[in-house]
This record gives structure tokens, C-alpha cells and sequence, in this order.
């Protein structure tokens, strides 16, 4: 069977072919010029396929047309009475190593490069001492252009190609530039995130009014090499749940004792982490709401306090004495009992085993103990605890701090401290 692809303005390509191709891998490619036909013929040895993003060839001043070229493509053909084969072959995704060999009596020779099928054909033409006024088409010699071969690699690969794309984006690879690169990316985004939008209702992902309940959040993927993308997703039904790990991520670097570079220098590595400032942002609502329900207050030991006989008269001129502003520098901290025990009895109560009930009499333990730290300085914590929960008072996290300063476990110490309860 003998087939001839018609020319059309939409055609691939300008040339007419007659082929019977796959049946037979020799292809007459024909075109006029000015009132003379041009006849080339090609053997097919290996037509091989396109990758999944396939170069396309450069424009030409009267063709604006570009071509996919394949991987590992194999042809024959014939020009100024040599015989030619010219190769393909992908070194990475975004570069094609372009060949050119043939015979000059018993000497094997072949050209390659890089840049262009154009380049390696011009290479050619000095190597044969041609006239540099030859003109010759680098993608025609290639047969890029033959249609019979792009419409059978279509069919046994199943590869989506764009014919013909005026405005062909650079391959990422070639970009230097962050912010492009971010743009570049940031366009792939908008692209998942419709076509996610649209899977989500075609699996009829919603609730039963339609609306949608699950949502993408982010997608994290590794690009070039070495290097990884992270792209989040906006979504305002989220907010809560952004509130709630910011929340939990908070405690943990607080339990764990972990710094803010520490975790900076986490959030560089794991990507999905929230970044450094979200969550300093977050530590300190947090310490604001906190502070308006218990506030802490400081103090400076190290202060005289006036000798009263009576220390109950003069309580509060006592207090003042130690007592600081909060832009101050003092040598302890403390929160009133009173406070903490607003927070914590409603909690005792709602229990599912109710460690109090009204009309209960609380019993609090106050305690406290000092520890070196390092080899000069003391510290002093003091505590209270409810012995209404029995044994459970004997869990650190039933203790429930009221006071750390720094200083001796001593008398006169605690005698400064004490009168701030």
C-alpha cells in the first residue's frame, strides 16, 4: 500500500512523502522549488519515540513551524553522492546530541553536536569543503518533518506532542534566574491544582450538596538535581487545621527544648515544615493570650527589703521593694496561685473521673527546690501541687510551677520570695 500525504496550508510538513511505511522503511520525500522538484529518499532504521517532553526543532526565517525530535532515531539518506546516517540520541531531558555519519572510500567519518540539527549540518558542510552558500535544512536532512513517522510514534507511544507552539518555553533546566524559575512553577501549580479540582469532582470527592471535602494542600517534588520544590496551596476551609499543627508544632518545640535556629535549620530540610517566623508568630499569640490570663511577673531578689516587725502591715511596700517592670532585668519570675487555679478547676471538674467536686476542700502542697546550673549559679524553683489527686501528684506534669529565680535555697531568700504569695 502506497500512501501520499497531501499539502495542505495545515500540513506538517511542506514536502509530499509516498510511503508504505511500516510495511516498507523507504520513504520518497518530494517538493517544488521555483518550478523544480526536489526528490530525497530515506531509509528507516530505527523510528524509536518521542520522550515525554520532546525538543522541538529551532524556527527557520520562512518556516515557523517546530518540530518534536525522537530519541535514539536512526535514518539513511543520501547527499552530494554520499551516503549519510544521521542519529539522535537524548543526554538529558532537555539536550540532544545531533550526528552525522558517512564513508570517504575505506575512512569512516561522523560529526556530532548539541546545539542544533542546523549545527551539525553546518559542520558537515566545512568538513566536505562545500560551498558555504549551500543552503541545507537541518531538520529536512534529519527527516523530522516526515509525517508518516511523527503520526506512527503517536500511535505506539501515546505521547502527547504539540505541533506547532509559537511561544515554546525554555526547559527549566536553561533557566537561571529564582524568580523565573518560581513563575515557571508557580504556573505548574495553578495547572495541578485545575486539574485536581476537576478529578476531585469526576470521583465525586463532596459532601452531598456537591461542595468538595477534600482539598490539596501542597505537592513537594524534586527537580534538576539536588534540588526540590515545594509548592502550598491556599485554601480557607484550612485555617483551622493550619491553626491546630502551628499549635502542636509550638509545643513540641517547646517540650523538646528545640531553638528557633534549630528549627529554621529543620524547615530547610523538610520542606512541608512551616516556616521559622509562622511559628514565632504563633509562640507569641500563644505567650499574649497566656499572659492575660496568668500573667507572670518579675522580680529582683537581690533587692533590700525595709526590716518590719510586721511583715503583714507592711505587705505591700514589702512586695514593691523586689517587684519589677516587665522591661526590666530581674532574677526571677512567678505567677500567682490564684490564677492558675481559675484555669485548672474547671479542667479537675470536667474530667471523666472528677478529681473534685463542688464542696470539696482543695489541699495544695507548696514545695520547692534549688539546683546548681553550671558552676557558679543556683537556681530555686518552687512548686504546688493538689494532693486531691493522690498518687498523681507524684507525675512531674502535676506540678505545677509558681516561681524560678536565681539563687541559694536559703532562708533570707525565701523569706523575699514568699511574701509575693
Amino acid at each position: 500500500m502506497v500512501e501520499i500525504a497531501p499539502e495542505s496550508e495545515n500540513s506538517f510538513s511542506s514536502r509530499v512523502f509516498i510511503h508504505d511505511y511500516p510495511n516498507n522503511s523507504r520513504i520518497e520525500a518530494r517538493y517544488t522549488l521555483n518550478g523544480r522538484l526536489y526528490i530525497s529518499y530515506y531509509n528507516i532504521i530505527a523510528v524509536e519515540n518521542y520522550p515525554f517532553i520532546p525538543r522541538l526543532t529551532q524556527k527557520s526565517q520562512n518556516n515557523t513551524f517546530q518540530y518534536p525530535i525522537p530519541n535514539d532515531y536512526i535514518v539513511e539518506t543520501e547527499l552530494f553522492e554520499r551516503s549519510l546516517k544521521c542519529e539522535t540520541k537524548y543526554i538529558t531531558d532537555s539536550k540532544v546530541c545531533y550526528t552525522i555519519n558517512w564513508k570517504e572510500g575505506r575512512v569512516e567519518w561522523n560529526i556530532s553536536s548539541t546545539k542544533s540539527s542546523m549545527a551539525v549540518v553546518n559542520l558537515f558542510l566545512q568538513k566536505i569543503n562545500q560551498n558555504r552558500s549551500t543552503k541545507l535544512s537541518g531538520p529536512r536532512l534529519f527527516g523530522f518533518d516526515i509525517e508518516p513517522l511523527y503520526n506512527f510514534r503517536l500511535q505506539i507511544g501515546l505521547q502527547p506532542v504539540i505541533k506547532n507552539n509559537n511561544r515554546r518555553k525554555r526547559p527549566l533546566e536553561e533557566i537561571s534566574s529564582r524568580s523565573q524559575q518560581n513563575k515557571r512553577l508557580n504556573s505548574f501549580g495553578r495547572d495541578v491544582q485545575k486539574a485536581i479540582d476537576e478529578l476531585i469532582i469526576k470521583h465525586k470527592l463532596t459532601n452531598l450538596s456537591g461542595e468538595p471535602i477534600v482539598h490539596l494542600c501542597y505537592i513537594e517534588f524534586d527537580y534538576k538535581e539536588n534540588q526540590q520544590a515545594y509548592i502550598k496551596f491556599k485554601n480557607s476551609n484550612n485555617f483551622s487545621a493550619t491553626q491546630t499543627r502551628l499549635d502542636a508544632i509550638v509545643r513540641v518545640c517547646d517540650e523538646a527544648v528545640l531553638s528557633l535556629d534549630g528549627y529554621r535549620n529543620l524547615a530547610a530540610v523538610v520542606l512541608t515544615l512551616f516556616r521559622e517566623y509562622l511559628v514565632a508568630n504563633r509562640r507569641n499569640e500563644i505567650n499574649a493570650l497566656m499572659n492575660v490570663q496568668i500573667h507572670i511577673g518579675i522580680f529582683n531578689i537581690d533587692n533590700e527589703i525595709n526590716n518590719q516587725s510586721n511583715i503583714d502591715d507592711n505587705f505591700n511596700n514589702n512586695v514593691n521593694n523586689i517587684l519589677v517592670d516587665d522591661h526590666e532585668i530581674g532574677n526571677g519570675a512567678f505567677r500567682s496561685i490564684l490564677d492558675i487555679l481559675k484555669i485548672l478547676i474547671p479542667i479537675w471538674k470536667a474530667e471523666q473521673n472528677p478529681v473534685i467536686f463542688p464542696g470539696d476542700t482543695l489541699y495544695i502542697k507548696i514545695g520547692g527546690d534549688g539546683r546548681n546550673v553550671g558552676r557558679r549559679q543556683n537556681h530555686v524553683m518552687i512548686t504546688f501541687c493538689l494532693l486531691n489527686e493522690n498518687k498523681e501528684v507524684l507525675k512531674p506534669d502535676h506540678q505545677y510551677c509558681i516561681c524560678l529565680y536565681v539563687g541559694h535555697e536559703n532562708y533570707k531568700d525565701l523569706a523575699k520570695v514568699g511574701q509575693l504569695f
